[in-house]
């Protein structure tokens, strides 16, 4: 049986994660010392994150099947509940073509882009991403010589407002915590 609180720890958890990665910081002694030093892993953790919580939403996982691409269809439906301001701003840009020659927009962009890169490949090949943090800006994209990229200074608090509107759809829908660890546990 699961632990009663496991739907607010877990959340809890994943806001502590977080802000932990956010606010990393360069120790005394390196040549960056002071600066923030985790963007590539505070975005990869953010995005890691919004797949489990779209698995949630979806109440499982999406049927197995040939080009079905279940962690996308969960990454994507957190981002289209909960963060409509990544996918509105994302509307305003103008993403490459795929390999396939399939047009993308910002949320598969920062799947594939970022979130796969940094899971399967450590760092985004071919130099097209381009991330960093924009002081006073809560944008989630910067213009970087006409193409998009990703600013971890709007990343990480639009996830987080995304997780105030996961929580009050929970509280709307008792299941989504009642289940959740089983929700999280789907294949």
């Amino acid at each position: 049986m699961p632990h009663p609180n496991e739907f607010a720890r877990t959340l809890r958890w994943m806001r502590e994660n977080l802000d932990g990665a956010y606010n990393a910081r360069h120790p005394a002694g390196h040549p960056h010392a002071g600066d923030h030093c985790t963007n590539s892993g505070t975005c990869l953790i953010a995005c890691c994150y919004m797949n489990a919580l779209g698995k949630v939403l979806l109440k499982g996982s999406p049927a197995k099947g040939p080009g079905v691409r279940r962690d996308f269809l969960r990454f994507r439906e957190f981002v289209s509940v909960c963060m409509g301001d990544l996918v509105e701003e994302s509307a305003k840009w103008t993403w490459p073509r795929s390999a396939k020659g399939t047009p993308r927009d910002g949320i598969e962009w920062l799947y594939e882009v970022y979130r796969c890169a940094f899971v399967h490949q450590a760092h985004p090949v071919g130099g097209i991403a381009k991330w960093r943090r924009v002081q006073g800006s809560t944008r989630y994209w910067f213009d970087h010589k006409g193409s998009a990229g990703l600013n971890i200074e709007g990343l990480v608090p639009g996830f987080f407002r995304g997780l105030d509107v996961f929580e009050a759809r929970a509280a709307q829908d008792q299941d989504l915590q009642l289940r959740f660890a089983d929700y999280l546990e789907a294949e």
